[in-house]
């Protein structure tokens, strides 16, 4: 306190003085609300003195280790040891060493045959792959396994689906009524086709940023495909009513996907200020929003508002030449003759009532064919993709406080300087920047893309990534206590051409990944949460593979492709912001291929924490609700199974114990024990008069029987987690 009876908080050239209360008759009430501003004045502070320090170390930031370059990392040397079988067990054993931390025994042969076939395909395996792999007792019979599975079409219906996720893939625009896109589900069978080739993760990354681009150039005969890819830039959500609404929110979400596929960053953050914490700029994200906002985006259409026709537009067709070709001039002539037809009768409206209702009733048929033709913003029988391609190119004005109403300065199109170097990509005046934007992401030079995908690949094989935060890698993000490990992986990653499949097989082969769930609890103590894996961790199955299993042990999935959502015609589309489009399309495909909105939850995918479809989901939680275990007991889909796989047991087995162990091998990979057989045929029993107080006949009373045993397997915790 000086002379003058002021606080002096020495804070340098940002110091501050504050009054206080005089000692004599102090106010209780108001010393309390003075101590509470003073609180908030000291933490706006520090808060301002503190982005003043981030600002200055933005400069460091840049050192921070996943910028750095991917090197080729050492293996440890370890003791011989028997528990090493693929480079990764040299990494895993050295830390655990490190730490004190003994690793746990192998899995049984059961286990590990489940535990892979829901890792590759997300459904379990037959009663006779289990068998044929118990009496396979070659070295190799596991890697057989793996390969076996990553050449079933099932592998890219799985890991298809995570994709989906990181580009957080819906069925539905997201602006005011949802509007549908039946286009979209090319996009999908894209990516499932995509990771059933093992397409080079690299083409894979370019072909979604600029397949469009890619296929003007090629002469590979994979237009469609290519430009079908850019479905991950159309993807990006609407917002509003009319047309390209709000549109720099849509390029927000387009340029903070990207951002997380890609690079694990969170672009957004530099809409309205440099990035707080990791080394980036408003002008890096402006120059990434010229990339974009230099591209064509399509629009999924909308309802008819103050007389104008919403109708979908710029939609890409497959054929490279479609509009210029006859069918696209036949339309385009229609449209311009009905327009013209109508004009004139709108015009020459006579006086005589009679012919007037006559001429109405013209215009109110030929508006009617106009619309029924302009809606789907294509000809009936060209084949378009919800895609994107090149645009008018400019650079943008930096948006002050992120208001595209408040423009700052322009800047060019570029990446982020941090990683890319000032002015690196290039970029010819007439074109947007897309395509050099994703050389420059899959040059092996990058430190960011390798790691981001090889670490979402770990993640999805062991429930958490070696950076556990799989989205976000910069500053904020999580510290990996395996960095060197990761690195290894990124760099084989690209050495083997970045092939996915070949991760696969280094990360399934290990010791690591072969390991047992059984505990130990002195390892818990030091390692609670299995950073530095003793032990495999136990998982609950995702939605879709809950609802695949049941589906596949009950015998009733349907395992062929379907195609397009039965959506109505786009001419009988009348959906409004206040009465959105929302639908469920029921089915016994592969839920992958359910059809999910952007405004509207799938009941079954909300209730077991699917993806948030508005933005990229960088991985699953896994909550336990009250209502998952009602579902399991009531839902009309749950029983809709349980009768169907009681009904298969009953056909394929005919005395009761056969019945028993089959229920078993095709719900939970194996035979029940004693016990467990003995408790079954003691339930069937009273299960049997249970329902024979409702049913006098004995087939009846069986089946109602065996429905309600098939009901607790599909429900035991067992059905739904992988040890």
């Amino acid at each position: 306190m000086n002379s003058n009876g002021l606080f002096v908080f020495d804070g340098g050239p940002t110091a501050f003085k504050t009054p206080v209360m005089p000692k004599a008759s102090p106010n209780p009430t108001l010393v309390t609300a003075i101590s509470v501003l003073l609180g908030l004045f000291t933490t706006s502070l520090a808060t301002l003195i503190g982005e003043a320090s981030d600002a200055g170390s933005r400069l460091t930031n840049s050192s921070h280790w996943s910028f750095l370059p991917v090197k080729s990392q050492p293996v440890p040397a370890v003791k011989a040891n028997k528990r090493v079988r693929t480079p990764i067990d040299n990494f895993i054993l050295a830390k655990l060493k490190e730490r004190g931390l003994p690793p746990v025994a192998p899995a049984d042969k059961r286990t590990l045959i489940r535990r892979a076939t829901f890792d590759l395909t997300g459904l379990p395996p037959t009663p006779d792959e289990v068998a044929a792999f118990l009496a396979d007792k070659s070295p190799a019979a596991f890697s057989k396994v793996i390969d076996r599975l990553l050449a079933s079409p099932r592998y890219g219906e799985r890991w298809g689906r995570h994709w989906m996720d990181v580009v957080r893939y819906a069925d539905t625009a997201g602006d005011n009524a949802d509007y549908p896109i039946p286009e979209i589900s090319r996009y999908r069978d894209y990516i499932i086709d995509a990771f059933n080739a093992d397409m080079p993760f690299d083409q894979f990354v370019r072909e979604q940023l600029a397949g469009d681009i890619l296929a003007d150039q090629s002469l590979a005969g994979r237009r469609a495909e290519q430009v079908v890819a850019t479905g991950f830039l159309a993807l990006s959500r609407r917002y509003g009513t009319g047309p390209y609404e709000l549109w720099h929110l849509t390029l927000e979400n387009t340029i903070e996907t990207v951002g997380q596929a890609f690079l694990g960053l969170n672009l957004k953050c530099a809409r309205c200020h440099d990035h707080k914490f990791d080394p980036l700029t408003m002008r890096d994200y402006y120059g990434l929003y010229g990339v974009f906002a230099s591209t064509e985006f399509p629009w999924a259409g909308s309802e008819e508002v103050a007389s104008k026709n919403f109708n979908r537009q710029k939609f890409v067709p497959l054929e490279g030449d479609a509009e210029s070709s006859p069918r696209w001039r036949d339309w385009e002539g229609r449209l311009k003759s009905l327009r013209e037809q109508i004009a004139v009768l709108e015009k020459e409206k006579p006086a005589d009532k009679p012919l007037a209702d006559e001429h109405n009733k013209k215009v109110a048929s030929l508006k009617k064919e106009l619309r029924n033709l302009e809606k789907p913003g294509a000809p009936p029988d060209v084949p378009v993709a919800y895609a994107v391609r090149e645009g008018k190119a400019a650079d943008v004005t930096i948006q002050r406080r992120g208001e595209p109403a408040d423009p700052g300065p322009i800047v060019p199109r570029c990446a982020p300087e941090v990683l890319a170097g000032p002015d690196s990509l290039g970029i010819a005046p007439n074109a947007s920047g897309r395509l050099e934007f994703a050389r420059w992401l899959t040059q092996p030079g990058n430190p960011l893309t390798a790691r981001v995908m090889a670490n979402r690949i770990w993640h999805h094989h062991f429930g958490q990534g070696l950076v556990t935060t799989p989205n976000n890698l910069g500053l904020r993000g999580d510290v990996p206590v395996h960095r060197e490990l990761l690195d290894y992986l990124a760099h084989h990653f690209v050495e083997s051409g970045w092939s996915v499949k070949a991760m696969h097989r280094l990360i399934m082969n290990s010791a690591v990944y072969q390991q047992s769930s059984d505990e130990n609890p002195a390892n818990r103590r030091v390692d609670p949460a299995n950073r530095y894996l003793w032990h495999y961790e136990r998982q609950r199955l995702e939605a879709e593979s809950i609802r695949d299993a049941m589906l596949f042990a009950s015998g009733e999935i349907d395992l062929s492709r379907p195609g397009s959502h039965p959506f109505p015609p786009p001419e009988k589309w009348t959906w409004t912001q206040h009465a959105p489009f929302k639908e469920r399309y029921d089915t016994k495909h592969r839920s992958v291929y359910l059809m999910t909105q952007r405004l509207q939850k799938h009941p079954f995918l909300a209730l077991f924490d699917g993806p948030d479809t508005n933005n990229s989901t960088e991985s699953r939680r896994a909550s336990t609700v009250p209502q998952q275990a009602l579902f399991a007991m009531n839902n009309p889909f749950v029983d809709e199974q349980s009768r169907a796989l009681a009904q298969r047991v009953m056909r394929e087995r005919s005395t009761v114990l056969d019945r028993i162990r089959r229920l078993h091998e095709l719900a939970w990979s194996r035979s029940p024990s004693r016990n467990e057989a003995r408790k079954c045929e003691q339930w069937l029993t009273k299960a049997a008069t249970l329902t024979g107080a409702v049913s006098d006949s004995e087939e009846r009373r069986d089946e109602e029987s065996w429905t309600t045993l098939a009901r607790i397997v599909l429900s035991a915790n067992e059905f739904i987690y992988v040890d």
